[in-house]
């Protein structure tokens, strides 16, 4: 064997199998991102007022999640926010994390908490909310992140986010 026929061969190699490495990487990257922010989130563990640089890609990782009604204190919450809601699920703070991704970010949202315009008594909970988005998301999945910013998972439905 010649030696120009390895270094073919190993050119090849990288060429087939490194973009192929990257995207598994890559990939895993992604769901690890969500995983480490959603273990901290029941494990009452998260001290960042921010989000993870969570993008359009995380969105299906986060609904794995967002049906989950245990309890947490510990979310990301904006230092300019003066209300803190106390308690919420962390299906919740999933879909806070879906809507941070759908709005522009020109339009921060205050925190985990959604208030309905119909009946500001209502205390809104996770079970008001997820069908909204588990519709919404079955209907414009694929779309891209400038077409989802315009679609509103709550619109007509009496329910926003304080942001």
């Amino acid at each position: 064997m010649k030696i120009s026929s390895c270094i073919s061969w190993g050119k090849l190699a990288m060429v087939v199998f490194l973009p192929s490495l990257i995207a598994v990487s890559c990939k895993k990257n992604n769901l690890d991102i969500v995983k480490k922010f959603v273990s901290e989130v029941k494990a009452d563990n998260y001290f960042s007022e921010e989000l993870p640089d969570f993008n359009i890609r995380h969105i299906d990782a986060l609904f794995e999640h967002a049906a989950d009604e245990q309890l947490v204190s510990r979310f990301p919450w904006p230092s300019y926010s003066s209300y803190y809601p106390g308690q919420k699920e962390v299906g919740l703070v999933m879909l806070y994390a879906i809507e941070e991704i759908r709005r522009p970010k020109s339009v921060p949202l205050r925190g985990v908490h959604i208030y309905n315009t119909d009946n500001p008594e209502q205390k809104v909970t996770l079970k008001d909310v997820l069908p909204l988005y588990q519709k919404w998301w079955a209907q414009n999945k694929g779309k891209s992140a400038v077409e989802l910013q315009s679609i509103d998972p709550l619109e007509d439905s009496g329910f926003v986010w304080i942001g």
